[in-house]
């Protein structure tokens, strides 16, 4: 199977659907990943899902998730209302699942027992919630400072604990990998996959955010080509999306240009196809 590429929503997250769609066809990439944290546009601003959808459909783009489910693992009876919300739209819309970002606020004052009995919590009270709409659960750990679940070995226990394997997978973010210094690679639990590059040289991995993620080139710092290939060559088949956040990325008077020539770097990189 061809590398399945897809595009997130912050690739220009200024865009109005139609001109995000019209980037996305002519980038060549077959997916988008929806957010919904996106002021004024589709979800955000109303857009009823089968709208999106039947415009996606119209031009030959497959869904690869609704980015996403904000402090999952802090569960108010507000959360289960945003979650019922997001994964119903992403019922609507197609899309195979949503993706789950945890707490990652320096100050959130949990202890070590805190973080993992709110984690299986919040992961057993989503479950019934995905089972229902058909959805899945992409549980994304992320690597900042104040993340309360930065690394993969941490998903993997919590969600083998709640007996949840058939709802969640992982989604693999290469930068948030890099950032926390993640070394175990949980491929059989992987269902989608992001990237993006980092060449800026003057900040140690821990120290870097989330505005210095841009497009995948020969100077990035994260070691996307080596992830990549490792999940490619392990029988990897979902989509890898492009999550770029540097503003200088997302306004670029050339972005298509230069998201086209990213694309074409990492898949030149990549083992090909059998």
């Amino acid at each position: 199977m061809p590398i399945r590429f897809a595009l997130n929503r912050t690739c220009a997250p200024h865009l109005p659907l139609a001109d995000f769609i019209s980037l996305a066809v002519a980038s060549g990439v077959k997916a988008v990943e929806i957010r919904n944290d996106i002021e004024g546009r589709e979800f955000a601003d109303g857009t009823p899902a089968r709208e999106v959808k039947a415009r996606l459909d119209g031009a030959g783009l497959a869904v690869a998730s609704v980015n996403a489910l904000q402090r999952f693992n802090e569960w108010t009876p507000e959360r289960a209302k945003e979650a019922a919300a997001i994964i119903s739209y992403a019922a609507d819309l197609g899309a195979p699942g949503v993706v789950l970002c945890p707490v990652h606020n320096e100050d959130h004052g949990w202890s070590d027992a805190d973080t993992e009995r709110n984690l299986r919590d919040g992961l057993a009270k989503l479950a019934p919630i995905l089972r229902d709409h058909g959805v899945i659960g992409y549980v994304e750990p992320l690597g900042m400072r104040g993340s309360t679940m930065k690394n993969q070995h941490m998903a993997v226990n919590a969600v083998g604990d709640v007996g949840g394997w058939d709802t969640y997978q992982l989604c693999f973010d290469t930068f948030q990998f890099f950032r926390c210094g993640d070394t175990i690679l949980h491929q059989d639990r992987i269902g989608l996959a992001h990237m993006s590059g980092i060449s800026r040289k003057d900040l140690q991995p821990g120290e870097l955010t989330e505005p210095d993620r841009g497009l995948v080139f020969i100077d990035d710092r994260v070691d996307n080509i080596g992830m990549l290939r490792n999940l490619v060559a392990g029988g990897y088949s979902g989509f890898i999306s492009m999550e770029p956040f540097n503003p200088a990325v997302q306004h670029d008077p050339d972005l298509l240009s230069r998201l086209r020539a990213s694309l074409e770097y990492v898949t030149a990189l990549l083992p090909k196809a059998a």
